[in-house]
């Protein structure tokens, strides 16, 4: 059966998930840019992804502002209002200011960003108990090793203070996998300087580097540290595979308001650039079926059965190997 990503609103408790926070210098920076991106991550392994050729801003279906070579199953978000609501974007292909949710995935992040603004569709802004998130459903299950996240270009009031990744197998039941309970800028690697600079999570050091990702990964990595090495991990591998991750944003630096002060820099939230990075959840191998036995030949048939003798039991069938159950390292979050 297909996992469908739901489409109403999660309300998720994220009180007590959020419950720490890294101090900034434990995240690394790759650089500012395009350029500080990672590249072929999980929602766009080939970087062919490209936004789509229709005006996001028109009120249009998803199939038709859907990107293009996009090779994901589902994407939902909220903030999302239905037709006849305040209006800011109608799904996460669209956007009346031309800042969808897809825009965390195209590659763009000083060109493009997701924005949402707190009075114009925003309610008010994002809380603990109704979240703002972007969530995507991949064809495949994925154990997260590694994330970057990169800020929008302006406006730094608008980043995410409290946030986290999550994952789920169902689209109803999320799991954290890393969280950011930020009580100001000590508390997180976005800085107000931080525009577009790409920000490096990993479940791994530089040590224990080449156990948790390919070669050809972890050159990757290698090259865009420079020199530089991984000290820590940002978080625990999970010790489940997911098809469907989201981030989760529960409150932002500029505080949450519908009142606009200045009409050029109204409270709201940004960000420029999500990539996700794993590796697949190994594939069954199924049962191999047992050898035929070789033809023999009838034996002959007795004239009469010896007294007391009895028909020969049918063979043993063989026994079945029971699961192996792994632990999971991460707490259950339920919408």
């Amino acid at each position: 059966m297909r996992t469908t990503l739901r489409m109403s609103v999660s309300f998720v408790a994220l009180a007590g998930v959020l419950s720490f926070a890294l101090p900034a210098g434990a995240v690394v920076s790759l650089g500012k840019g395009a350029g500080g991106l990672l590249g072929g991550d999980l929602t766009d392994p080939e970087d062919k992804v490209q936004p789509s050729d229709q005006n996001i801003g028109m009120d249009l279906s998803e199939e038709a502002l859907m990107p293009k070579n996009a090779t994901w199953v589902k994407m939902t978000c909220w903030p999302a209002n239905p037709p006849g609501m305040i209006p800011h974007q109608r799904h996460p292909y669209q956007s009346w200011q031309g800042t969808p949710a897809c825009a965390i995935f195209l590659n763009k992040p000083v060109d493009l960003k997701w924005y949402v603004g707190f009075k114009d569709g925003g309610y008010g802004g994002p809380t603990m108990k109704a979240p703002y998130f972007a969530a995507i459903q991949l064809k495949e299950a994925y154990f997260l090793t590694h994330f970057t996240v990169t800020p929008s270009g302006d406006m730094p009031a608008r980043d995410p203070r409290e946030w986290a990744i999550q994952g789920s197998n169902t689209g109803r039941d999320w799991k954290t996998l890393y969280a950011c309970n930020a009580r100001d800028r000590r508390g997180t690697a976005f800085q107000e300087t931080s525009r577009c600079e790409t920000f490096l999570y990993t479940s791994f050091t530089s040590e224990t580097m080449a156990q948790a990702v390919s070669e050809t990964e972890a050159k990757k990595i290698r090259d865009k540290l420079i020199g530089l090495e991984i000290t820590r991990a940002d978080f625990n591998r999970p010790g489940t595979a997911y098809t469907c991750f989201r981030i989760v944003i529960a409150s932002c630096f500029n505080k949450n308001s519908t009142a606009v002060a200045d009409f050029n820099h109204p409270p709201g939230f940004a960000l420029g650039q999500l990539e996700l990075f794993g590796v697949p959840e190994p594939k069954a191998t199924p049962a191999s079926k047992p050898a035929p036995k070789p033809a023999s030949r009838p034996a002959p048939k007795p004239t009469s059965r010896p007294a007391g003798a009895s028909a020969a039991a049918p063979a043993a069938g063989g026994e079945t190997a029971k699961p192996i159950q792994t632990a999971s390292t991460i707490q259950e979050v339920h919408p």
